[in-house]
């Protein structure tokens, strides 16, 4: 089942990654999504996919250097030619175990075919 199929990441926050005080740049997590995301689509598809859209991505909290991020994805939804892939994003303080949340975010993957035309994808 669709809503069963995901997959999870882990980093951790380097700092190259983060900014002037020392906290991840959004752009970082968003990417890691991004990744995810498409991981996930494709695994599921069979198919090559693109990100049409980002839905959404909430900032909860920020995320320090040395912290470990972890993001869980699942497919939400579905369509014809699209999925929406659903991604939680936690981290937690390697020095005391404390876990926070970090973000959500929801993708929308199509899969497409050699000329990035959108194509169908068979309910699995």
């Amino acid at each position: 089942m669709s809503e069963e199929f995901g997959l999870t990441d882990r980093f951790v926050v380097m700092p190259r990654e983060a900014n002037h005080y020392g906290n991840v740049h959004g752009g970082e997590i968003m990417h890691a999504a991004d990744n995810l995301a498409y991981l996930i689509a494709s695994r599921y598809s069979r198919k090559n996919v693109v990100t049409a859209k980002v839905n959404e991505l909430n900032f909860r909290a920020p995320v320090r250097i040395g912290d470990m991020v972890e993001l869980d994805g699942r497919i939400s939804r579905v369509g014809r030619s699209s999925m929406d892939i659903t991604i939680c994003i936690r981290a937690e303080k390697l020095k005391t175990g404390e876990v926070f949340e970090v973000a959500d975010a929801c993708f929308t993957m199509v899969a497409v075919d050699e000329n990035g035309k959108p194509v169908p994808i068979k309910e699995k």
